[in-house]
């Protein structure tokens, strides 16, 4: 019997051991169980230590009264009775702590909202033999995902699971990947090994408490040590206790999750077998592909609404929005759309993952794309395509849409009543904020993302242009800033590794496998092609600029070539300074940020604070009177960085730090930032138009133009 909603066909004759439990899933799950195990041993020896000490801190403090009654030895008594339960209290307040999901961005749905999409859901849980979810939520963003509340207790006693759906990969694709995406989720819920990972939650939750949740324990021993200058020294005492019982947590944490996290892997090979054997291999395969850049889009559109928030600008419906945004990625990286959703393959993912060095990470959840993708092709499992979109489950998908996107908004804060902005208008912006932003199509992207090369003008002088505009700008050339920045990435990670600084074994570089101890001679080489790579781009920066010299020698305008090109690198110096005291800034708040800690620290922290601001303060004067600077300014954010200027913010009072100034100053020092940024930008923008302007037309033969 035909269903009266959309809903592919399960694979038939598929052998059921394909969503049986691997060897070394079986393997991973005994592993994991005798890390918890471990735990349990080590916690259960830290709090019989812990009964112990207060058993005999008990009795030393009872003689100490009962033997010698003096005010004295009654506050030493006290204290050292203090001390031992102190520290039981540090060992058990995890017990009482429960942790819920934050639900504020989620939406939770009801059947008789959306009856197709849960008769969709429930058919996927008969099909994969799985419970019904407790619950279903939507959620803005690119993600699906199996959660549920869990405390102390929920480790004994059985707890259901929530499903939760982002309406961004809804949007991004068809009914069957939508199938496959869901059935993945379902294959988690069929996973007995999902108790262990309430246990690993747990015990992670209870050392995660006992290692920086403590700001209540911190309080408490502050009024215990402040009560008397006895009880001050148990207090610290107690610190160099508790000290030592983090030591031990924290090695065991490492002795849990390592191979927990090996598990994890296996339990999404596992769950993506699920997925492949009710709806087909292929499907969840090109859905892995299609959300890891739908991801990156949603994120750029995200910022996009960020950026033009003094604006006064927000969407009236992100997710047509969203689709736009997938369409200009595809035709940027040349990805063939197909039922108005780009077809992205491993080849097209090259294009945004350039690198040639690649670990397998220790701590990673979840299994590379690659790896899922050559596992579920080994599978081979045929399947049923319906390429309509998974919005034609959802009952007033628009309606729903809409919906999820004031809630995305709701708590964005506007300077006035915001504009509400529609595709149309959306793309219109888009394309207009993309107009400003580009350079020049005619240099084919040789300057884009980056700062052109510091060299010295004069001796780039005595050198005569010995290539055409073409050659100057030719494909390979123009692909070297993206070359040097791979290279430098790749780097950064070999470096790493032969620091030691990532816990692993082996690394794949240029698809071979090698040992760690060969990372020498990878670095090498590597450090060695950055270096010419480097080296030919500001060669080619240089070139370019003795092409254009030539022409405005013609044109009789070399000094205006040449300051501009001096501004730039002048600028872009400052530019580096800024970036470097903003870094200072937010080095100066991290410690504030994220860290418990004595009057004296906090004095001693918002002073260096104060140093730094008052450096920001001196580059402001000197900043804002600049025109290009305060062009790159919003009016509001002009009169922010000016009020700045005039006030004298006094960021711990009282014994307490000033959240809201110090969230101000965050928010000062980013539109410092970026609007440096943008100054450095608009110069260099700036005179690659005026380079332009020295060409005559006839200049840029047909030949050059056939470069776009």
């Amino acid at each position: 019997m035909q269903s009266s909603f959309p809903y592919p066909a399960m694979p038939t004759g598929v052998d059921e051991r394909v969503v049986q439990p691997s060897a070394t899933f079986k393997k991973e799950v005994g592993r994991v169980a005798g890390a918890i195990f471990l735990f349990f041993l080590v916690y259960v020896g830290l709090m019989a230590g812990a009964v112990l000490l207060a058993i005999l801190c008990g009795i030393g403090g009872f003689l100490l009264i009962s033997v010698l009654t003096h005010f004295i030895t009654i506050m030493l008594g006290l204290g050292l009775v203090g001390l031992g339960l102190m520290v039981i209290f540090f060992l058990l307040k995890f017990m009482f702590k429960r942790h819920k999901v934050d639900r504020s961005g989620l939406i939770e749905i009801k059947e008789a909202e959306q009856p197709v999409l849960f008769a969709f859901i429930r058919k996927i849980t008969s099909e994969t033999q799985t419970p019904f979810p407790k619950k279903i939520y939507l959620s803005p963003e690119v993600n699906a995902c199996v959660f549920y509340d869990s405390s102390f207790w929920s480790m004994f006693f059985p707890v259901q699971k929530n499903l939760q759906i982002g309406l961004g990969v809804v949007n991004s694709l068809n009914v069957t990947e939508f199938k496959a995406v869901l059935a993945h989720e379902f294959g988690h819920f069929s996973q007995r090994s999902m108790k262990l990972g309430s246990y690993v939650y747990n015990v992670n939750q209870a050392i995660y408490n006992m290692l920086y949740d403590n700001d209540g324990y911190a309080r408490a021993l502050d009024k215990w040590s402040n009560a008397s200058g006895y009880f001050a020294i148990f207090a610290a005492l107690t610190i160099k206790v508790v000290q030592g019982i983090q030591w031990v947590l924290q090695k065991t944490y490492v002795l849990v999750n390592k191979p927990y996290m090996s598990l994890s892997r296996e339990m999404e090979f596992h769950a993506d077998a699920v997925a492949a054997f009710v709806t087909g291999s292929d499907p969840l395969v090109t859905s892995l592909r299609r959300t890891d850049a739908a991801g990156l889009c949603y994120g750029s559109l995200i910022s996009y609404y960020n950026s033009w928030l003094p604006l006064n600008l927000k969407p009236d419906n992100i997710y047509p929005q969203h689709r736009q945004m997938m369409a200009v990625f595809a035709d940027q990286h040349h990805i063939p759309m197909q039922h108005g959703l780009p077809q992205v393959t491993a080849a097209a993912s090259v294009y945004f993952n350039p690198s040639r060095l690649f670990i397998k990470d220790q701590w990673a959840s979840h299994p590379s794309t690659d790896d899922r993708e050559a596992h579920l092709v080994s599978l081979n499992i045929p399947h049923e395509e319906m390429p309509l979109s998974a919005w034609e489950l959802f009952k007033d998908a628009e309606q729903v849409q809409q919906q999820m996107t004031a809630h995305l908004f709701a708590d964005v804060k506007f300077e006035q009543e915001p504009q509400v902005v529609s595709a149309e208008g959306f793309y219109a912006k888009f394309l207009e904020d993309k107009k400003a932003r580009e350079l020049g199509e005619v240099y084919n992207g040789f300057y884009d993302d980056r700062n052109i090369s510091a060299f010295a003008l004069e001796e780039a002088v005595d050198n005569v242009p010995s290539k055409t505009f073409a050659e100057v700008f030719n494909d390979a050339t123009c692909q070297l800033p993206k070359q040097v920045v791979a290279l430098q990435q790749d780097v950064d990670l070999a470096t790493s590794i032969s620091r030691k600084e990532t816990d692993i074994k082996t690394f794949d570089f240029d698809g071979q496998k090698y040992s760690v101890k060969e990372i020498a001679p990878v670095l090498a080489q590597l450090e060695l092609e950055l270096k010419q790579a480097q080296e030919k781009l500001q060669q080619a920066d240089k070139e370019a600029y003795l092409y254009f010299l030539h022409s405005a020698s013609q044109a009789e305008r070399s000094e205006e070539l040449n300051a501009g090109y001096a501004q730039l690198f002048a600028v872009n110096a400052e530019v580096e300074e800024d970036i470097a005291l903003y870094q200072e800034i937010m080095e100066a708040l991290y410690p504030i940020y994220n860290t418990s800690m004595s009057v004296e620290a906090a004095l001693k922290y918002t002073a260096i604070l104060k140093q730094k601001e008052d450096k920001l303060k001196e580059r402001l004067k000197a900043l804002l009177p600049n025109e290009i600077y305060s062009n790159c300014l919003f009016p509001q954010q002009q009169e922010r960085l000016a009020r700045l200027l005039q006030e004298d913010n006094a960021y711990f009072v009282a014994s307490t730090f000033q959240g809201p100034l110090l969230d101000a100053l965050v928010e000062d020092a980013r539109v410092f930032i970026e609007a440096s940024m943008e100054r450095g930008f608009q110069i260099k923008k700036g005179l690659l138009a005026l380079q332009l302007s020295l060409m005559a037309p006839a200049s840029v033969c047909m030949e050059e133009v056939e470069l776009l």
